[in-house]
């Protein structure tokens, strides 16, 4: 069985043998976008939602780029065809596109062609196990999502301040980190948005906290079975608190020092999304 594949110029390699120049923006000022998407029974979950989001980011950072639906529904589909996977199995898509290959050393816009350009997209497949594992999680101190910023609602290449949280927590010993913004709000994981359960009742940070507007969370928001609501890392031992993405769903069972006693089965959500 094919473990991944990738396409780019127009055409199937392996995901080892794609090569992206050392003049992308994507690499040198992580000036691309990206969209990750889950395979399950062999089909895209929640592709039209995905595929709006990623255009939605083309058009909130300026990129001069209109991507042909059809076109990118059918890359998908195929690649899901050679990436043969079985139907009990999951994978992954990753869609890529960056702004493209800088003419001269600057950071400027207009040192590119300012047209769509195929050769900029390229899309990853891979199969994958789902991540229903518990988590503990640290609050971190040192980076803060910025909710004025129109970067808090795109997926970028660039993941440094995740990162930065990241090590943090390891450091630490957590697994992951949660990041405020800067009013102290609570907000997001480092890839994962949150809900929380309290007083029966689940929520979520509100999109103006400057959280990624998750797919997952969104359809949730849509079923009426969870709210938006000013949240504070303010936790008490009785709260559920769960870190959901496309790929994964768990439960965090620490924030800080603090054990959260409450037995809860992520899959609760994850069945009630992807079945």
């Amino acid at each position: 069985m094919i473990k991944n594949i990738g396409w780019k110029n127009e055409k199937w390699q392996k995901i080892d043998d794609i090569k992206i120049s050392i003049k992308d923006r994507g690499l040198r000022f992580g000036d691309a976008i990206f969209e990750t998407i889950l395979i399950k029974d062999k089909k895209p979950v929640f592709l039209d939602e995905h595929i709006q989001r990623f255009k939605n980011n083309l058009k909130i950072l300026k990129f001069d780029a209109i991507i042909d639906d059809l076109l990118l529904q059918k890359i998908i589909l195929d690649g899901i065809n050679k990436l043969n996977i079985k139907k009990e199995e999951y994978g992954s898509i990753r869609i890529n596109y960056s702004r493209g290959i800088n003419i001269t050393r600057s950071i400027k816009v207009d040192s590119i062609e300012s047209s769509f350009n195929i050769n900029n997209l390229w899309i990853e497949f891979y199969t994958i196990n789902i991540d229903f594992d518990p988590i503990t999680v640290h609050i971190s101190k040192e980076e803060k999502r910025n909710e004025h910023s129109l970067l808090s609602s795109c997926k970028t290449f660039n993941y440094i301040q995740s990162i930065q949280a990241l090590i943090e927590a390891n450091k630490k010993n957590f697994d992951d980190s949660l990041l405020l913004n800067t009013k102290n709000e609570l907000c997001c994981g480092t890839t994962f948005n949150l809900i929380l359960k309290r007083k029966n009742k689940w929520l979520t940070p509100r999109k103006e906290s400057g959280c990624m507007p998750g797919i997952m969370i969104s359809k949730l928001l849509d079923l009426k079975l969870i709210e938006e609501a000013h949240l504070f890392p303010e936790f008490t031992k009785d709260d559920t608190l769960v870190a959901i993405n496309s790929l994964s769903c768990r439960q965090i069972i620490k924030v800080n020092d603090l054990d959260l006693i409450s037995e809860f089965n992520p899959k609760f959500f994850w069945d009630i999304l992807c079945n």
